[in-house]
């Protein structure tokens, strides 16, 4: 990290990928201009992804001959975010034009053929991704988190956080009016206690749990409460089927899920 100048994210994925050849790698790296992280010019700018334009000209040297090899094989970008890999094309065609010799004509093909190749996949959240995730039964919160934590990390940061929440409450026909930007990262910074950027679970179950208890609250037999509950808390657990409930139904709107299931029950941290 210190030696390169470059983000802790960064330095493990290069690590973790590439072994001990991650220090040729590091040397191809160009400067970003900022004061941290000095080098690795990300090709995703603003995105929570690791891959950087060392990469690209350390898999022309490997190789590598096409824009699409690079976002499928090199990085797996075209796997992860279709959105985020059309982001990176003209990039890494610029990087790969230098390395390789190609011409303007080259380049533009190759450009164009790439974002061809990404029609093909709907990225971390594909299409019709709504219906299959609305139509599964998660356990316990423990298994919500874990779906949302798409690259494994252990971890939520805000972009997953995003995409899951499009991906279960937005149309299957893209429409995504139903999330906002502002509201997600509302939610993110109530679940993110330490202000870190990074959701762990123990911070994701209290975060659910605090709103399911104002909910209860505010809905109790006893008259209720004015308590604050999280907007989009509220749409997840409409939307989401979490069998540890319990099997009843409190509200009495027969939204119980097949096998004593509950859509918006209670659960706890275990």
């Amino acid at each position: 990290v210190q030696q390169h100048g470059m983000s802790h994210s960064v330095a493990t994925h290069l690590v973790q990928t590439y072994g001990g050849r991650a220090h040729d790698v590091c040397h191809l790296s160009s400067a970003t201009n900022r004061t941290w992280p000095r080098y690795g010019v990300s090709l995703t700018p603003g995105l929570q992804y690791p891959y950087i334009d060392a990469e690209v000209r350390y898999a022309c040297r490997e190789y590598a001959c096409t824009v699409e090899d690079v976002l499928s094989r090199r990085t797996r970008l075209a796997f992860l975010n279709q959105d985020a890999a059309k982001l990176a094309i003209p990039m890494i065609a610029d990087i790969m034009t230098e390395e390789l010799g190609w011409t303007q004509n080259i380049r533009e093909e190759q450009i164009q053929a790439a974002a061809q190749y990404l029609e093909a996949y709907g990225g971390r959240v594909p299409r019709g991704a709504g219906s299959i995730l609305r139509n599964r039964t998660y356990r316990r919160v423990k298994e919500v988190f874990d779906v949302i934590d798409t690259d494994g990390s252990g971890f939520i940061d805000v972009t997953e956080l995003h995409e899951f929440a499009c991906g279960l409450l937005c149309d299957d026909n893209d429409d995504m009016s139903s999330v906002s930007v502002e509201e997600v990262q509302a939610t993110f910074a109530a679940m993110d206690v330490n202000g870190n950027g990074r959701v762990v679970e123990r911070e994701f179950v209290t975060w659910w749990n605090d709103n399911d208890h104002n909910d209860r609250s505010n809905y109790s037999e006893y008259g209720g409460s004015d308590v604050h509950v999280d907007s989009l808390w509220l749409k997840l657990k409409q939307a989401l089927v979490i069998s540890e409930g319990g099997g009843h139904d409190d509200d009495g709107d027969d939204n119980t899920a097949p096998g004593g299931a509950v859509r918006g029950g209670s659960y706890m941290f275990g």
